[in-house]
């Protein structure tokens, strides 16, 4: 008989609750399944109101707690492990994640990483309306439900939960939840059984198919999701439900925003009796050409037969009704009263062309790496090369990746019934490579662009076809649940009232669009954004629950489709009264001009501004006077990939003498470390030359502000230092892709933003636990002080000078950029959105509540207490293209750096001043302005003076 042992040594003994199983043919002889409780993990019991929602005990688990039990198994054989588990109530978008160890060991690689999910619905039931009468999204908010987990693939992309062999007799199970927070129930290992056929369903459910039931289901009205990412979507096709000719209604779901494998939609809905009914979902899979897409059918929580694990969707270019089934509609059991459909998108059909193309991936860049290391990284067209004395399997193992691709490529044919596709031609393409290289192996040195490098090369076209078979999007309009002889009615359109509705549209497209409109009524504040409308549409409905309420101050928000237009409408009089989203190199040029506010003439600025960080702004900054505010910020941090690093034995270097001393070791393996200089345009910005002056200890400007600084020696040592590190450490001059780099090895450490942070937590899932951040590398100066400044601009708002309502204005600013609005949107946003809009506040204890991993944040929070921005002066455009140019003038030309200093020196002091006398701050060459050039210190001491 199975049971429970005693568990492991700290734990209280398990008293197990044993229930019959059956066991699977050819899976050994176990006949039971065993539950362990939670009252046997010697934890405090749970009892707050989720536990209530449970019906056995469960204990509540933080990040790093572990529980340890003992199980005896009967039989050998492939086991399944399930959690019953609920997380807490709590906004987030991060799923907790656990790790689970068999005797010490993971009994499966990605038992390392076990993912449960979060639950998300919306908050009310009809979708409200714009001022415009658009319908847009409804809030959406925890959903705390308990739930049997699987222990899954960290991908959730395989057609079963992991499976576990386990020999007969006792084993010691260690669970550790290394991320987040759960209330964990009782424990289940059970033998692992496929899904039945749907001719043994049938038999299981010798039930009567029902007759004359049509159950109709809107789909974007899901009962919850695991995803907040899903959302609604307008579409104005005539065959979707419902429709207006004029508003636009969310009247679909998912699409793009459901490709991810593991994303669910669940619905819940009433029979009227017991039997057998058909499903039919009117979908649209119009985003992957010639591809097929797939999902997941669960009903009452499982799977009911093995054609409904897979259920595929073909390309089609319009709205079609899909039946399951097909021809021959698949019949599903259901009782009567409430029943539970659940809907996950799925790439298990691609499962093994996926593992087949990442094993393919990191065999070419092994061989790569070699290559690399033999040729030094050096591709010499006239040296000649015998890659086989060095590399004798080399013509072996690219035969082996060719086959392996080959049958592939023939599977993924197969799938999508013999249709050429992007991604077969990707999969050819990458296979002529490869069998290319392999006819004459001693090329490939000079080849290499069509090996790793480049975007036509082996590992990038994999690398896309790889991204593109993941991704599984599709679009719902409704789902019908009725009987066999109750289909749904074709949606097709008639032509009368296809035309008929064109032709609506067509004239109420001369109407102007209201999102761009410019002028708002007497009473209402204008404000102009320069972000997507989803941003727009979230700022205005906070405004209009909270801001007009309390302050009785009416606001119109309208879309900015181009910053640049601001100007113009400041000469045409029509401004705003406050800007958002403005760029920050912006408001020093209008503020010059006397277009914009002075925020400082405000007597509670100077309390106002210590939600930020000092140093964000110094840009803003005219002599005493401050005409933006920020509103989003940037950050510069060390990216690191943990696996890479530790397994050359490296440390993550924390100044730059610490990063030149790992080069040569990360040379030697083909790999590099990136900077910000590497990227980008051929004009190096402040943004990434401004930092190397900074912590040199130098000034970008003379004290009194009329001439440059660079020609200090702490600034002539900084760039020199800017410069070596590509003329002399051999750091890569052209990086395309800090991301991309970074994600396929060959720059496994440098220093990115807060763009690359989102791609790499929402679009790099194979390297997800296998990265980290660190603070930017320090300057070490002569005397051991350690400076690590580093930029952080991102977006400002403004408020115009000739707005009529200024105090309106000021308690709209500091509305908007407070720290209970702040962290209200950012966490709304991503509750709608994702991850992918994760809101990076300039409010830093608006950033403190963001829902990211408190490790990342606290290295970003650090990184701020650095962040200094490059002062504005009349002419600082010159100095900034100068510095640029002095760059590459060592970098590229050879040039003398002291030479090009004191060339751009001469340049940046004479059109310093010829601004200066075009602005008035000098008359002749007479001084008539004092300037003075603000610092760091400068707003501490107004945030410190002003009153509390």
């Amino acid at each position: 008989m199975g049971g429970l042992l005693p568990p492991a040594t700290g734990a209280r003994a398990a008293s197990g609750l044993l229930q019959e199983h059956t066991a699977p043919s050819g899976q050994g002889t176990a006949t039971r399944a065993v539950e362990v409780r939670a009252d046997s993990f010697g934890l405090p019991l749970a009892s707050d109101e989720v536990a209530r929602l449970y019906d056995r005990p469960c204990v509540h688990l933080k990040e790093g707690d572990t529980v340890s039990f003992r199980v005896f198994i009967e039989a050998q054989g492939d086991y399944t492990i399930s959690f019953d588990m609920a997380p807490p109530p709590v906004a987030s978008v991060t799923p907790p994640e656990g790790q689970l160890l068999i005797d010490g060991e993971l009994p499966v690689a990605d038992a390392c990483r076990i993912v449960f999910p979060r639950y998300y619905r919306n908050s009310t039931d009809e979708f409200p309306l714009d001022r415009y009468g658009n319908e847009i999204l409804i809030p959406q908010e925890p959903y705390v439900r308990w739930t049997k987990v699987p222990m899954r693939d960290v991908n959730l992309s395989q057609p079963y939960p992991l499976q576990v062999h386990l020999s007969a007799g006792e084993h010691v199970f260690e669970f550790t939840l290394t991320r987040e927070a759960i209330l964990l129930g009782s424990v289940y290992v059970e033998a692992f059984t496929p899904f039945p056929s749907y001719a043994r369903y049938l038999e299981d459910h010798a039930a009567a198919d029902t007759s004359g039931i049509l159950i109709a289901l809107e789909a974007e009205r899901p009962a919850y999701k695991n995803n907040v990412s899903i959302r609604p979507l307008h579409n104005r096709s005539l065959e979707v439900t419902p429709y207006d000719t004029y508003r636009l209604l969310l009247n679909t779901i998912g699409g793009e925003s459901w490709q991810q494998s593991g994303s669910t939609l669940f619905y819940e809905f009433d029979v009227p009796q017991d039997g057998l009914y058909c499903i039919t979902l009117h979908a649209l899979q119009s985003y992957k050409n010639n591809l097929t897409v797939f999902r997941r059918i669960m009903v009452n929580g499982s799977v009911p037969f093995a054609e409904l694990n897979e259920v595929p969707f073909s390309y089609a270019t319009g709205w079609q009704n899909v039946t399951l089934g097909g021809a021959t509609p698949f019949r599903v059991y259901l009782h009567k009263g409430t029943n539970t459909l659940a809907l996950e998108a799925t790439c298990s059909p691609y499962d093994t062309a996926i593992k087949n193309i990442k094993r393919s991936i990191a065999d070419i860049n092994a061989l790569s790496l070699q290559i690399r290391r033999l040729t030094g990284n050096q591709a010499d067209p006239y040296r000649e090369w015998e890659i086989a004395d060095y590399i004798p399997d080399i013509e072996e193992r690219l035969d082996a990746i060719a086959t392996a691709l080959a049958e592939d490529r023939a599977a993924l044919v197969a799938i999508n019934q013999g249709l050429s596709s992007q991604e077969t031609m990707n999969y050819q393409m990458a296979l002529d490579n490869i069998l290319f290289l392999a006819r004459d192996p001693d090329k490939i040195p000079i080849r290499m662009n069509r090996l790793s490098e480049g975007p036509q090369s082996a590992t990038q076209l994999l690398g896309n076809v790889l991204a593109s078979l993941q991704n599984q999007p599709l679009a719902l309009d409704r789902i019908y649940v009725h009987s066999p002889d109750t289909p749904p009615r074709p949606t097709r359109a008639p032509l009368l009232t296809s035309f008929s509705e064109g032709m609506k549209r067509f004239v109420h497209s001369f109407r102007a669009n209201p999102y761009y409109s410019i002028g708002a009524g007497e009473d209402e504040l204008e404000v102009w954004v320069n972000r997507p409308r989803q941003y727009v549409d979230l700022m205005q409905t906070m405004a209009d629950q909270t801001f007009t309420p309390q302050t009785g101050i009416r606001v119109k928000f309208s879309l900015m489709p181009n910053e640049s237009k601001l100007a113009l409408a400041i000469a045409a009089d029509i401004e705003p009264d406050v800007a958002l989203g403005i760029s920050t190199n912006i408001p020093f040029e209008l503020a010059l001009r006397n277009a914009l506010k002075d925020l400082r003439s405000f007597d509670d600025f100077d309390s106002f501004i210590r939600i930020y960080s000092p140093g964000s702004l110094l840009s803003y900054v005219i002599n005493d006077s401050v005409y933006a505010i920020p509103e989003t910020q940037d950050f510069w941090v060390t990216f690191y990939r943990k696996d890479i690093i530790e397994s050359l034995g490296l440390p993550v270097p924390q100044t730059w003498d610490e990063v030149i001393r790992i080069l040569p070791d990360l040379q030697l393996y083909g790999m590099n470390y990136g900077t910000p200089l590497s990227g980008g345009p051929g004009l190096k910005g402040y943004l990434v030359t401004a930092p190397y002056i900074f912590n040199h200890g130098a000034q970008l400007y003379s004290p009194d502000g009329y001439g440059t600084g660079l020609g200090s020696d702490a600034a002539i040592t900084a760039i020199k230092f800017m410069a070596e590190q590509f003329t002399v450490y051999g750091m890569p001059l052209t990086v395309s892709s800090f991301y991309d780099s970074f994600r396929n090895g060959t720059i496994p450490i440098g220093i990115s933003n807060c763009e690359t942070y989102v791609k790499l937590i929402t679009a790099a899932p194979e390297i997800e636990g296998l990265w980290g951040i660190s603070l930017y590398p320090a300057t070490v100066l002569a005397d051991g002080t350690q400076l690590r400044y580093a930029t952080g601009s991102a977006q400002a708002c403004i408020m115009l000078a000739d707005t009529d309502k200024p105090e309106e204005s000021w308690r709209f600013l500091k509305w908007w950029m407070s720290t209970e609005t702040q962290t209200a949107f950012q966490e709304q946003l991503m509750m709608n959105y994702g991850k992918e809009y994760l809101w990076n506040s300039a409010n830093v204890e608006a950033f403190r509540a963001l829902a990211i991993p408190e490790e990342h944040k606290e290295v970003i929070l650090a990184q701020w207490e650095w962040l200094q921005e490059p002062v504005k002066l009349p002419g600082c455009y010159i100095q900034e293209r100068e510095l640029s140019n002095v760059w590459n003038k060592i970098v590229f030309q050879g040039a003398n750096p002291r030479v090009a200093i004191d060339d751009a020196i001469i340049t940046i002091n004479r059109e310093m001043a010829r601004k200066m006398e075009q602005l008035g701050y000098t008359r002749n060459g007479q001084r008539i302005v004092q300037i003075k050039v603000p610092t760091i210190d400068t707003i501490r001491g107004w945030m410190q003076g002003a009153e509390p």
